[in-house]
């Protein structure tokens, strides 16, 4: 009798749910929600084409995958385990390589200026 008294229930506290990204079909977090969306935008565009008077059914499957297919692209290819702003900065740097320009112009950088930096060309602030 004396072990039974030793031996208790032991509880442990798990973290699941907070160690767990909430998702839909492959989708976490707000991705989720641009699929839900997409899901939403391709039943809309099968009701409207085949609900048609004569349905067209190539047309219906064909436009209501276009939204589906699009939100994954985007999300599997640029959002779901990449950093937070990789979309934007791939965006950016795209726009800039097409234009020609340079991402760090003149215009766009502020010149440096610190007290405690002697600028070489400058004779006077060598002592």
């Amino acid at each position: 009798m004396a072990a039974d008294q030793h031996q208790g229930i032991r509880l442990h506290e798990t973290n699941e749910g907070r160690e767990t990204q909430q998702g839909i079909a492959g989708f976490e977090g707000l991705n989720a929600l641009f699929f839900m969306f997409a899901l939403g935008l391709a039943l809309m565009i099968f009701r409207r084409f085949a609900g048609d008077s004569p349905p067209n059914m190539p047309a219906a499957v064909i436009g209501a995958a276009i939204p589906i297919v699009l939100v994954s692209l985007y999300c599997f290819g640029l959002k779901q385990g990449k950093p937070p702003s990789y979309d934007v900065e791939l965006g950016e740097w795209l726009i800039i390589k097409a234009s020609g320009a340079s991402y760090f112009s003149p215009r766009q950088v502020e010149p440096l200026a610190l007290d405690w930096v002697q600028d070489p060309k400058n004779k006077e602030s060598q002592v």
